[in-house]
Parts: structure tokens; sequence; C-alpha cells
């Protein structure tokens, strides 16, 4: 949600707005631009103290941009509590007189931040790209985390020198101590309950989606839903079209039989909801890779960026291009249905853990030994929503979108921890509210699956792979041994021959052409 940089320990007084940041002496502070986010900066002269709050708007509030002062450390503390009780996503900033700095995020994790300690200052971003990442020493268990597909939730990152800031957890810094992280106590989450006779999930799973995109002053014109045709865009898309009216649809489509289902199926849902205008992208133009995306040509990408970050990318473009500002996402959903170990054991449904890959390299290897070490406490939303959130708002937000992401709210989550086992499993609580809202048997349970598996395999076999086998040589991965390069040189060429297992090569690939982005982007002057 912001940018900034913070030098010395004392920048606290004279905070003033120049139409975009916050200034004091050397230091600054940007918040992203955007009509759904507010600041102000409360100040108070008694204990010279400061904090910039900057917030996601929430209807019924009113927008402030401005500095408020307050004339005692009371009337102070009390700014700064309600911060924290903010309904919506929030980071405060404090700084006070002869100490330190401290930032302080929500629990939503929308827009997590990134926090770069160098040359005697503090530089924080959302976009990893902003904090010239340092590609030469490479933290080896978040990279081992990555590329063996055991996802850590910390305030880590694949750069050593780079921190991220979980949710509800407290930055300290100043340029003599340096940084440190507080996590905070675990969240406390639900356990499923009976439920009473008389209860109606549906009812209440689509009234708590409706408050949560109510919670938010919108415009029509200017929002926009990922309307996949899946399960939980779909129960996104109807919270919209019941609130805010008939909001413009976006999609990555996919090709084939299972293209030629997800189209029928956006079309009833968009018809049946009375949605607005739709934008599309097809997928296989776009796929990993392609020889005239960012990732092949060597342009700045990030780590953290996603699968289809190049069809992703010309998907926002086109929507900022149509106007929209808000971009409403089904992320979250997985979650709401998510299984406990318990629970498996009695329905049987596997628990499905990608094997390591035999391409890690030695320290790799050695890194995974210590993968549950020094992980954050339990999360108020789920670890993998977190990740996902982190994923989708760094795109969305580069082409100047807010994401909304309904079924990645507390409350909604708590709802559906409580639900019995029966009506998570298989999505049922999903379902059936298309079913009751009239919807054919083809939407609620689509024959063919449909996802991006077999876009990634072809993009890989075809891109992916000749791009591989050229940087192999001098991979940065290879160099500092986290990678086995053997080994990887007998799958590129396993690959070749049987056309098969492209997809397997996507991590390190991926990895490594953001290292070589970022190399690039470091030597030019």
């Amino acid at each position: 949600m912001i940018k900034m940089q913070l030098t010395g320990a004392t920048d606290t007084g004279g905070w003033h707005w120049d139409g975009c940041r916050w200034i004091s002496g050397r230091s600054w502070i940007e918040p992203f631009t955007h009509p759904a986010i507010e600041h102000v900066m409360v100040t108070t002269p008694e204990s010279g103290q400061s904090c910039l709050i900057v917030r996601e708007a929430a209807s019924g509030r009113q927008p402030v941009t401005k500095i408020r002062r307050v004339m005692s450390d009371p009337g102070y503390r009390r700014e700064v509590e309600e911060a924290d009780a903010w309904p919506l996503q929030a980071v405060r900033v404090e700084m006070a007189a002869g100490h330190g700095v401290r930032i302080t995020c929500g629990e939503r994790g929308v827009a997590p931040l990134y926090l770069h300690p160098t040359g005697g200052q503090l530089n924080v971003s959302w976009d990893l790209l902003d904090l010239d990442p340092e590609t030469d020493d490479l933290d080896a268990r978040e990279v081992a985390a990555m590329l063996a597909y055991r996802s850590r939730y910390s305030t880590a990152t694949v750069f050593r020198t780079i921190r991220q800031l979980t949710e509800r957890a407290t930055a300290a810094w100043d340029h003599t101590t340096g940084l440190s992280i507080g996590y905070p106590p675990p969240a406390l989450h639900s356990r499923p309950r009976i439920l009473h006779p008389d209860a109606d999930p549906v009812a209440a799973f689509s009234d708590l989606l409706r408050r949560e995109v109510t919670a938010r002053p919108l415009s029509t014109d200017g929002c926009a839903v990922e309307l996949s045709g899946g399960m939980d865009s779909s129960m996104t898309a109807l919270a919209l079209a019941e609130t805010v009216g008939p909001v413009r649809t976006a999609a990555l489509m996919l090709g084939g039989d299972v293209g030629d289902q997800q189209h029928r199926r956006r079309c009833e849902i968009s018809a049946r909801a009375r949605l607005g205008p739709d934008l599309t992208v097809p997928v296989a133009e776009f796929g990993p890779f392609h020889p005239t995306g960012p990732r092949a040509n060597g342009r700045p990408t990030s780590p953290t960026d996603g699968a289809y970050a190049e069809a992703m990318n010309e998907l926002y473009s086109r929507l900022s291009a149509a106007g929209a500002r808000w971009v409403f996402t089904g992320v979250g959903g997985d979650e709401l249905c998510f299984q406990r170990p318990e629970e498996r054991v009695l329905t049987g449904d596997p628990w499905n853990l990608h094997p390591v890959p035999d391409h890690l390299g030695p320290r790799a290897r050695d890194a995974l030994l210590h993968i549950e070490d020094d992980l954050a406490p339990a999360s108020v939303l789920h670890a993998s929503t977190l990740l996902a959130l982190a994923v989708h708002s760094a795109t969305a937000m580069r082409h100047g979108l807010w994401p909304i992401s309904p079924l990645a709210a507390p409350l909604v989550l708590r709802f559906s921890e409580s639900l019995p086992l029966e009506w998570r499993r298989g999505k049922r609580l999903m379902r059936l509210r298309l079913e009751q809202a009239g919807y054919s048997r083809e939407v609620v349970h689509p024959p063919l699956r449909e996802n991006f598996a077999v876009t990634c395999e072809a993009a890989m076999l075809q891109d992916g792979l000749p791009l591989l086998c050229q940087w192999l040589p001098g991979s940065i991965l290879t160099l500092q041994g986290l990678l086995d390069p053997v080994e990887l040189s007998t799958e590129c060429a396993t690959v070749a021959t049987t056309g098969q297992g492209a997809s397997e090569l996507y991590r390190p690939l991926a990895l490594e052409a953001a290292l070589r982005s970022l190399a690039i982007l470091a030597a030019t002057p």
C-alpha cells in the first residue's frame, strides 16, 4: 500500500504533503495513489510523535488526506488505536523523536510490504522490484521451499537482505540498530459445529459476501471481476451483481473443448446475473515465457510473480485501459473448503504433496532440513491465501488496479471453518449457491476440469525448455548450489525426447528468469 525511504531516527516533525508524497527532511512516504486508498498523518507536539495511517477506504467513513494534529499523547494513542480497529486493510508508520520507526500492518495481507535496510536507510515497497534485490547471496531455505513446492510464510524472502512484513507483524528500524520484526500472537481459528435445525448456510454465506463487498465505497463503472467460471470467482461475481450492479467481467480463456465449456459457463453466469461487458485474453497466446513476453526478454520480473504473469499482465493492462480501478478476485475460495487432517482421514481425500524434485542442488537439499523453522505464527487468514494475495496484489497494482478478494475475508473464513465437513467438501456450499440461483448442471458441476495445466505444459515445451537449456551453463541458481546442473540437464534432455513433463521445469526456469532480469537491471547504469 505504500513505498517509502526513511533516513535517520528523528525524522518525525515537519511532515508535509506535496501532492504525491509525505516528506520530512530526506525521508519520504508515498501511498498507493488510488480512490480506494486514504491516508492521514497524525502528530502530537506533546511528545513529538507522528503516525502515518494508510488504509483502504471504508463505507460510511469520511475519507481523509490531511495532517491531523492532536494536542495530547492520549489523543494520539486513540487515533492509532482506531487504525488498529479499521475494518479493512490498513498500515501504520509510527515515528517518535529520538527513536526509530515502527511499521505495523493489518490482518488481511493485501499488498504486503517488503523491507530493505541498506546504506543507513530503510527502503520499503509493496513491489519487490523497487528494492534493488541482490542476486549474489540468496536465502537458500526460501529458494529451496519455492523449488520444492513447500510454501513458507515468514518474514524471509529469497533475498537475504529483504524481509517481508507478515500480517499483524511490526517492523522496528533505526539507522544504528538496524531492522527487527516482531511477530503477533497466533491467531485463533474456528472448529466445525453442529448446525441449528433451521440454519441456512447458503443464505448466511451469501449475506457475508454481500456485506464484504459493500464495506467499501465503489462505483459500477470502475469495478471489474475476474470471472473464470470456477466456483470461487462465481461467488464473487454474484455478490457484486447483487450489490454493485452490472460490473465488467474479465478472464483468461482456455482453448479446445475445455475452453468451449468455460465460454458457455461464463456466458450463462453473466447473463443470469446481468453482469456488464466482458474482456478476455486467450491464455495460449500469452503463455509462460512467450517469446514476446517480459520473462523471455530479460525485462524486470519479480520472483513473486505468478505462473501466468504474461497473460495476467495483458488482462490487467486491458482492464486498466477500459477504465477499471478495482478488480475483484476469487482468491481464498479453496481455503474456505479446507479439510482438517483428521477430516481427510475420515474422507480418504488425499493431501496432494508435490514430490521434491531431483534437480535440487546440495545447498537447497540441506536447507530443506530446516524448512519448518522460523515460520510466522498462525495467521488470521490461511498462509496459502496470503501468499496468493501477494502475487495478485503486486500484479494488479502495477496496472493501477486495487485488488479485492471477498472470499479472503476473516469473517467469511471463520464462518466457513464453523461449517460441518459435508458443507465444505467438494465446495458443496458454493455449488448449492449456484443451484439455488437456477444455474444449469454444467455450471454447477462442469464435466471437464478447467485449469491451466495443459497450457503450462505446452508453453514450457515450446518456449520454456529452449530458454532453460540456453541459460543453464551460466545459471545463477546452479552457481550458488541451489540447482543440480547435471540432473537438470538430464531432465531437459528427457523432456525434449519424450515431450512430457515440461511443466516440472517451470519453477527453476521462472526463478532463474527473475534473478537474471534483476542482475541485468542492477548492471544497467
